[in-house]
């Protein structure tokens, strides 16, 4: 990604126009530099933006103050810088605490007026792209020299309005002095601007005076036509330095510090505000998210592609299933026996269910005689179905029609008295009476109410005299009526001699459809 880079002066103007340093890079190659009008820098290459901006009211520098929390170190940084007179109008400021010991906070500081940071922002294309950073020109410097050295650095920045000594640190500045110029600028071919360097050489710390310090000059001063930019213990500094960059001299990033430290910036010195970060992030995070929409997008296409080609198998396996079953109903359909054959059926199921079984009469007779006792014999054995079998039955739509039975209604009286007759001409009419006798456990299934059933009328002789075919009738009685319901059960006896057989059952039974 492309990233221009631009580094500017406050103070320093023509014609109304501000002049700005500029470079275009791309890593670690320089595609583009040189200087242009800060207001003509819009057709530059580069998505990103870097700023440094130099002012006589900038403050960068290493700050002790009372602290009891580091909560508070930005609060009490902020009155500090407004309470000594460092800012008398609106100013940002960034800190970074290092250490809080007994009360006493060590913080680094980047501050700048809030006027000098709304016009460079102004000034500068940064509608068109976002402005990521936004350094006071000595942060950015301090960033130049911590990219290359690991220990402490004592820099001597010959830039227009004075010499600027600084104590750098890890990248940060510790300790600065400026040395403003006098009306005119100390003559360089002479060896006055020697004197300057002796002086803020003199007055650094220990840290950065001592023989084992590095000591480097930077910027457009009159050391550059030499390329004296060190002493001999730091020379192999500048050479780092210098390869820093590729696609341009050494000597052009170590005239502007300014413009090529703001490659090595950290994010947290820039004094952009809160709002305008906020668009940065949109800014940096719009091509990955646009990206991750692509993306996301393809895979749900790609998904419902799946989806849709999953329900097109899912219909074509259904349609071949509906096809398949209405190909079997229609089979079904033609197998489908007639009208006709179907009331048949009906009208046969009927009739299996309204007339019952049939009666197994070789199964019957079994049981039956297997109950007549020893010297019983059986004169008289009929049997008649009770229900309409013996009627035509007469069916519509499978269903019978209600058939009133025809049989006999009743014996008429002239019947009635032809049998008083035929009676009273009998000179010796059997004694008849009812037997009396109780029903026994039943071992067949008795007939229920308009069950189909079948009548057997029977007649059997008994042998012996009246008190013993009596109790004969009745033994006899109640063994029939294992086999079904008896009615209509009485004796008749005449005397025919003591081993004739005198004595007759009649009964009539009942037994259900399907009990033999």
């Amino acid at each position: 990604m492309k990233t221009l880079l631009v580094a500017m002066s406050r103070p320093d103007t023509v014609y109304g126009t501000h002049p700005a340093h500029f470079a275009v890079l791309s890593g670690r190659q320089v595609l583009q530099h040189g200087q242009g009008v800060a207001d003509e820098l819009r057709g530059l290459p580069g998505r990103a933006l870097r700023l440094s901006l130099d002012s006589a009211a900038n403050l960068t520098e290493r700050l002790r103050v009372r602290a009891l929390s580091r909560r508070f170190v930005p609060v009490l940084v902020q009155r500090q810088l407004a309470e000594n007179g460092a800012f008398t109008d609106r100013f940002r400021f960034r800190s970074r605490m290092l250490s809080l010991r007994q009360g006493e906070a060590e913080v680094d500081v980047c501050a700048m007026l809030e006027d000098d940071a709304e016009l460079a922002q102004d000034l500068l294309p940064s509608q068109e792209r976002p402005l990521t950073h936004l350094l006071t020109a000595e942060a950015s410097v301090a960033a130049f020299v911590g990219a290359a050295a690991d220990g402490p650095v004592l820099v001597h920045w010959w830039h227009d309005g004075g010499l600027r000594t600084l104590g750098v640190r890890d990248g940060r500045v510790v300790w600065q002095r400026v040395q403003p110029f006098p009306a005119s600028r100390p003559d360089t071919a002479s060896d006055q601007w020697k004197t300057l360097l002796d002086a803020a050489s003199a007055s650094a710390p220990t840290e950065f005076a001592g023989a084992h310090g590095h000591t480097i000059r930077l910027g457009p001063g009159p050391w550059a036509a030499s390329g004296d930019w060190a002493t001999n213990g730091s020379r192999e500094l500048i050479t780092r330095l210098g390869a820093l960059f590729k696609g341009v001299p050494p000597e052009q990033p170590l005239s502007h510090p300014d413009l090529y430290g703001l490659a090595f910036a950290d994010r947290q010195q820039s004094l952009i505000v809160n709002g305008y970060r906020q668009r940065v992030l949109a800014w940096q995070w719009a091509p990955a998210l646009g990206a991750l929409a692509s993306v996301a997008g393809a895979a749900c296409l790609g998904l419902g592609i799946w989806w849709h080609a999953q329900a097109d198998q899912q219909m074509a396996a259904l349609q071949l299933e509906l096809t398949t079953l209405s190909a079997q109903a229609e089979g079904l359909q033609q197998q489908r026996p007639p009208a006709e054959a179907v009331a048949a059926l009906r009208s046969a199921a009927w009739r299996e269910t309204a007339l019952g079984a049939n009666l197994r009469a070789d199964h019957f007779l079994k049981a039956l005689l297997a109950e007549v006792p020893e010297g019983a014999q059986v004169l008289k054995l009929s049997i008649q179905r009770n229900d309409l079998a013996e009627a035509r039955v007469k069916v519509k739509d499978g269903q019978p029609l209600n058939v009133a039975r025809k049989g006999n209604k009743g014996p008429k009286a002239g019947d009635v008295q032809s049998a008083q007759a035929a009676t009273a001409q009998t000179p010796s009419q059997p004694v008849s009476e009812p037997v009396m006798f109780t029903p026994a456990v039943p071992v067949r299934r008795m007939p229920g109410n308009g069950e189909p059933s079948f009548r057997v009328d029977l007649n059997i002789a008994l042998g012996g005299g009246y008190e013993a075919a009596k109790l004969k009738s009745e033994a006899l009685a109640e063994q029939l009526s294992k086999l079904g319901r008896l009615s209509n059960t009485r004796m008749s006896f005449q005397d025919t001699g003591a081993k004739a057989p005198g004595a007759r059952l009649q009964t009539q039974l009942t037994i259900a459809a399907g009990a033999f």
